[in-house]
């Protein structure tokens, strides 16, 4: 144990000296500190950590999905002008769709989204068209789009026309004039 005399050395006030001789008395006699208990940390199973990965897994999974619909969801922030609701026809008895339309945007054209259910694919993956009927004639393409096996297809869309010079909506399949699903403005 090194002298107080080294630890302090002989510059200081004989009070100040005296003080700091007491407190280093006490502190050797006192000792060094006991020695902490060890530390027994629980066993945690495996299950645990894996549970606990999982749910790390699942928040990001959450959070990719939540970017990427935000990120890719280009309507976003556009008000929703009108929905038309379109029903199968004879020819697509179980099919129906929803098309969302939203405001007109700067340039004139209407950005449009349609939902479509219950329409399989036809023989040589033709695509299907949206067009605006005048007279229940076909009038103005609005876009065309594919379903995947199961009928169903979420696709954007746009409609650079004036809607109040036609009277309704029909899908068909390319090259044809015969309506799987309709509705009327």
């Amino acid at each position: 144990m090194p002298d107080f005399d080294d630890l302090v050395g002989s510059d200081l006030d004989p009070a100040e000296r005296a003080r700091l001789e007491r407190v280093h008395e006490l502190l050797v006699a006192a000792g060094p500190p006991p020695e902490p208990p060890a530390v027994v940390l629980p066993f945690r199973s495996r299950r645990r950590r894996r549970g606990a990965l999982l749910a790390v897994a699942a928040a990001l999974a959450v959070a990719a999905f939540a970017i990427g619909a935000a990120v890719g969801n280009h309507s976003a922030g556009r008000s929703v002008d009108f929905v038309v609701s379109m029903n199968g026809t004879a020819s697509a008895p179980s099919a129906s769709a929803s098309l969302t339309v939203y405001e007109l945007d700067s340039a004139g054209n209407w950005p449009m989204r349609m939902d479509v259910a219950g329409l399989a694919p036809r023989s040589g993956r033709r695509p299907f068209e949206l067009w605006l009927t005048r007279n229940g004639r076909l009038a103005a393409l609005c876009g065309s789009f594919v379903t995947n096996t199961g009928g169903t297809a979420n696709v954007p869309l746009n409609a650079p026309y004036r809607f109040d010079e036609y009277d309704g909506w029909v899908v068909v399949e390319e090259g044809t004039k015969t309506p799987l699903l309709a509705t009327s403005i």
